[in-house]
C-alpha cells in the first residue's frame, strides 16, 4: 500500500471514530451474537439435563402408581393422563422441562396416552419414527432423533424431534411400559428465540434505547437448520449454506457476519454435545 493510500484509509478510519453514531453495526452484531450464543448454550445444556434427570424418576413414579392402584393391569387412558400431570408436578425437573409432549407407551410401542389436547398421539406407534425406543422397552434409557408428523412444530416445512425414553417397571423389575418425552426442534428454536428477544429487549431498556435489534434463534442437526415456526425461510437457507456442523467441529464457536435480503447480521453458532454429536444452536442479530 502506498503512503497516499495508507493516508486516505487512516483519514477515513479517524473520521469514523470521531463522527457521532459512526459505528460498524455488523461488527457490533457479531460481537453481541457471540455473547448471546454462550447464554443460550447454557440454557440448552440445562434443558437437556432436566429431562435426563427427571425422566427416570418419573418412570419410576409411574411404575409405583401403576403397580399400587392397578395391580399390574394397564389403567384407563384418562387415569394415565391424570398420573402424567401428577408425576410431572411432583418432580421439579419435569415441571420445568421445555418438552413439547409427554407420553406413555405400551409394551408394543403404541401411545396409550399423552398430555396433548386433543391427544393425536393415542393409538400411534412411535417405533416407526423412533426405532431406538425399542431399547427402552428392553429396559434402557434412550435419547434419539426422528420425525413424527403428530409432533411437528408447525403444519408446514420440515421438522425433527429429539426424544427421551425411560422404562416403566413393576415391582419385579419387569418393563411394563415406557415414559417418553422430548421436543420439536422448531418449537425448541422458538423457546431459545423467546429468551433471546427477552434479553435484547431488556438490554435496550437498560441503555435507554428504543431500538431493539432483530434477532432469530435456530437449532441445527446435520445439514438441516430449524428456526421457530414463523421464521422466514430465507434465514434458515442462509445458515444452511454455512455448513454449521463443520464450522463448529471440535468445540469451535463459529461467528461472523452475514447478509440476508440486504440486511447485515452478526451470526454465531456452537455445538450442544448433550443434545447430539452433530447438533447445536445458532443465532443471528442485526442492529436497528
Amino acid at each position: 500500500m502506498s503512503f497516499r493510500q495508507w493516508f486516505n484509509v487512516a483519514i477515513i478510519a479517524c473520521t469514523c471514530v470521531a463522527a457521532p453514531g459512526c459505528t460498524d453495526k455488523g461488527k457490533v452484531s457479531e460481537t453481541k451474537a457471540q455473547e448471546h450464543i454462550e447464554v443460550l448454550a447454557k440454557l440448552a445444556d440445562e434443558d437437556v439435563e432436566q429431562l435426563r434427570q427427571g425422566m427416570p424418576r418419573g418412570a419410576k413414579a409411574l411404575g409405583e402408581l401403576w403397580e399400587k392402584e392397578e395391580e399390574g393391569k394397564a389403567p384407563e387412558p384418562e387415569i394415565l393422563r391424570r398420573r402424567l400431570d401428577k408425576v410431572r408436578d411432583a418432580d421439579r425437573d419435569l415441571a420445568l422441562a421445555k418438552s413439547t409432549f409427554f407420553a406413555i407407551l405400551d409394551k408394543e410401542g403404541t401411545v396409550i396416552r399423552s398430555n396433548q389436547d386433543p391427544d393425536n398421539l393415542v393409538g400411534k406407534s412411535m417405533l416407526t419414527s423412533f426405532p431406538e425406543l425399542r431399547r427402552v422397552l428392553a429396559g434402557e434409557y434412550v435419547e434419539t432423533f426422528g420425525v413424527m408428523p403428530e409432533l411437528q412444530g408447525s403444519r408446514t416445512g420440515p421438522d425433527e424431534q429429539w426424544v427421551v425414553g425411560a422404562p416403566i417397571r413393576n415391582e419385579q423389575g419387569e418393563v411394563i411400559a415406557a415414559f417418553v418425552s422430548g421436543w420439536s426442534l422448531e418449537r425448541y428454536a422458538f423457546r431459545l428465540e423467546h429468551q433471546l428477544r427477552t434479553d435484547v429487549t431488556r438490554e435496550a431498556e437498560q441503555q435507554g434505547s428504543g431500538k431493539v435489534p432483530l434477532t432469530y434463534a435456530f437449532v441445527f442437526r446435520g445439514d438441516r437448520v430449524y428456526g421457530a415456526p414463523i421464521t422466514p425461510e430465507v434465514n434458515e437457507e442462509a445458515l444452511q449454506k454455512l455448513d454449521l456442523p463443520a464450522a463448529t467441529k471440535d468445540g469451535v464457536v463459529f461467528h461472523g457476519q452475514l447478509e440476508i435480503t440486504g440486511r447485515k447480521y452478526g451470526v454465531a453458532a456452537r455445538r450442544i454435545d448433550k443434545l447430539g454429536s452433530d447438533a447445536g444452536i445458532a443465532l443471528i442479530r442485526s442492529e436497528i
